[in-house]
């Protein structure tokens, strides 16, 4: 997703209205250079205030995603063109809690999109959201939204809606983990370039090595604390003297 700005119409048509205006109340001005120019600068006056008035507004759209392979790129479109219809759905169910549900759906779904742009070949991992979790969630909204839109709510309706309704939680959470599971190897290689970077550091001594630190402060908890002191030459002469006994 990115946010392109777009621009208002408004500020031409001020433009254009100076021309208008100027051409109705004064034509033979409009005839004569010194004519033009006032209403060359009065237009461009005109539009730059309209700008600062009417400066347009932001809109949120998809970028493109293009993986190299068609197939996935239609698979990608077609699933990206189903979260919207959970966008959709979102915005016409009042409930909060299938909202908060949607909202993470949508969320995760936009997530795995993008890393697939990223990353195709792991579309492997992902290909039981896309071809039926996906496609059922999207099925259930339509349903919902038909049923809730039923103008007599029996004890069908209730309990169908009741259904889907308990069913929103699980389903966020199964988008949750297919979403994460594609981090697995992030993970794998993130830990291994710590493990290098560790491994260098302590053999350029820059860091002290974790695993004597280890050994070290396993061995002072082992050391009785008596011993650490060093004894008077009288203890010392009186342990001798005892141990010759």
């Amino acid at each position: 997703m990115k946010k392109v700005h777009l621009k208002s119409a408004i500020p031409i048509y001020i433009a254009a209205a100076v021309w208008l205006l100027m051409g109705l109340i004064m034509p033979t001005m409009l005839m004569k250079l010194p004519g033009l120019i006032v209403a060359l600068a009065a237009s461009v006056a005109g539009y730059f205030a309209g700008s600062k008035i009417f400066p347009g507004r932001d809109i949120t759209v998809e970028e493109k995603i293009e993986t190299g392979d068609a197939k996935l790129d239609r698979d990608i479109a077609e699933g990206r063109a189903r979260l919207e219809k959970l966008r959709e759905a979102n915005a016409a169910i009042p409930d909060p809690g299938i909202t908060a549900n949607l909202n993470r759906m949508v969320k995760a779904g936009d997530q795995i999109f993008q890393a697939l742009g990223k990353e195709p070949q792991k579309v492997s991992m992902v290909r039981r959201f896309m071809s039926y979790y996906l496609p059922t969630a999207e099925k259930l909204m339509e349903q919902y939204r038909e049923l809730s839109a039923a103008q007599v709510k029996g004890e069908n309706i209730t309990s169908a809606m009741a259904r889907i309704e308990s069913s929103m939680g699980m389903i966020a959470d199964a988008f949750d983990k297919c979403a994460d599971n594609l981090y697995k190897d992030n993970e794998m290689d993130i830990d291994a370039e710590i493990q290098v970077m560790k491994t260098m550091l302590t053999g350029d001594s820059l860091i002290e090595n974790a695993n004597t630190s280890i050994r070290k402060s396993a061995n002072q908890a082992a050391v009785p604390p008596q011993a650490a002191q060093p004894q008077d030459e009288g203890e010392r002469e009186i342990k001798l003297t005892l141990g010759g006994h």
